[in-house]
Order: structure tokens, then sequence, then C-alpha cells
């Protein structure tokens, strides 16, 4: 089997050199292999891993091959198990915290932003510090 980097893939669809194309699924994934005119088989790999391209989205396969010119391929579903999926997912705990941080965030911002606003409104009564804690005292006695 030929390994076709996508530079590679797209000058063999382009000079006519690709007969049939099949999505085969490989667990939740689906790889994208070619039958040549030269009677081989060959399948769309990675450019620096040389390891086959995996879509876990068949749709963004067939969008590809859509924008090379092609318009017919077959999909091949047998050894497909979506359940899988789960298990190619890494974990990104990391990335949960930067979202968590960036929510805290962006509600302190509203709240300063909210402040600053009330404090530019010229209906705004300013009370003393003193004047503020003996009401606090006040309301506390009681």
């Amino acid at each position: 089997m030929q390994h076709l980097t996508l530079e590679q893939f797209r000058a063999t669809v382009a000079a006519g050199g690709v007969m049939a194309v099949t999505l085969k699924a490989q667990g939740a994934v689906f790889a994208v292999q070619a039958e040549t005119r030269r009677g081989g088989d060959a399948v769309l790999v990675d450019t620096r891993r040389k390891q086959p391209r995996m879509f876990a989205d068949p749709r963004k396969a067939m969008m590809l091959l859509r924008d090379m010119g092609i318009r017919d391929a077959k999909l091949d579903t047998q050894s497909w198990r979506p359940e899988q999926a789960d298990m190619l997912r890494k974990p990104r705990p990391a990335a949960a915290a930067q979202m968590k941080a960036a929510h805290e965030a962006a509600e302190i911002k509203r709240t300063i932003e909210a402040a600053i606003k009330q404090a530019d409104d010229p209906k705004t009564i300013w009370v003393s510090h003193d004047e503020l804690f003996t009401e606090i005292e006040a309301s506390l006695a009681n």
C-alpha cells in the first residue's frame, strides 16, 4: 500500500490517477483509502508522522475530498465502533481550569464595570467612611 501525503494525494487526483476512494472506519475514526490507476492502493497519511490521517468526523473527510474534486466515494463502516470515541479523547483538566478562571475573571470584570458605572452616575449619593460605619454599627446593635 502506497502512503500519500495531502499534497501528493491532491496531485494524484488532479492527474486523474485516482479511480475510487473509500472512507474506511477503523474503530471510532475514518481513514481515506484510494485505488490508483497503477492498480495499487494508497492511503492518505499525516505529513509529519507518515501515519494514516484519521478523521473522527467523516464529514470533514468528505469535505476534503469534495475540495479535491472527488464527487464519488464509498463508505466502509464494517469496523466502525463509535463507542470507542471517548477513548480517543484526551482529558483536558488544564483547559477546564483555564475556562473556570476565565469565567471568574469575566464575572469580576462585570462587577467592577457595574461599580464604575454606578460611581460615575450623577445620581449616586456618596457617604463618608465614618458615616457608613456608624450606620453599620447602629444596625448591628439592633
